[in-house]
């Protein structure tokens, strides 16, 4: 059995937040959402200042609405779950093995089985590792030796499979 890849790193706020956003824009629909609300405001404003009508009311509350989830799920939601995520200040000690991961903090030690996680992605900074419906870890990639970065893409490979896209 090849030798555990080991990565100690304390990620910093605007790491996480750079993650998180990366994480949001690969899952949200960004660009379809926004054009939606922004037609839905337009076509609201439209309807109002032409007819004078309430349904152009609704179509503006609707756009608004939605072009606010947008920006509170990429701008302001990761910020909030650093501030409130105690366990993110904290320093990480992990192994990556075939069998498993064992994971450390100061508040947590455990050991992980390969089967929690269903994907994952890899950009020029993070590792991103999805394990539930909306959970992930975020891995920096500086916590690697470029030896050890080319190691865990391989098992990352063989124990979960490709990258999400």
């Amino acid at each position: 059995m090849p030798p555990p890849i080991q990565a100690v790193f304390t990620i910093t706020g605007p790491e996480y937040i750079q993650a998180m956003r990366r994480h949001y824009r690969q899952k949200l629909k960004l660009v379809k959402d926004g054009a939606a609300s922004l037609l839905a405001i337009a076509l609201g404003a439209y309807l109002v200042q032409s007819r004078g009508q309430s349904l152009g009311w609704v179509l503006i509350g609707l756009g608004v609405a939605l072009l606010l989830m947008v920006i509170y799920a990429v701008w302001l939601m990761p910020i909030l779950m650093y501030r409130y995520q105690p366990k993110l200040l904290s320093e990480y000690q992990m192994s990556f093995q075939e069998d498993g991961i064992t994971f450390q903090t100061d508040q947590i030690h455990s050991q992980l089985q390969w089967l929690i996680y269903h994907s994952w992605l890899r950009d020029d900074l993070f590792y991103i590792l999805y394990h539930g419906k909306r959970d992930l870890s975020v891995i920096p990639r500086r916590a690697f030796s470029s030896e050890a970065d080319n190691q865990l893409l391989e098992l990352l490979h063989r124990r979960i499979g490709p990258p999400v896209k």
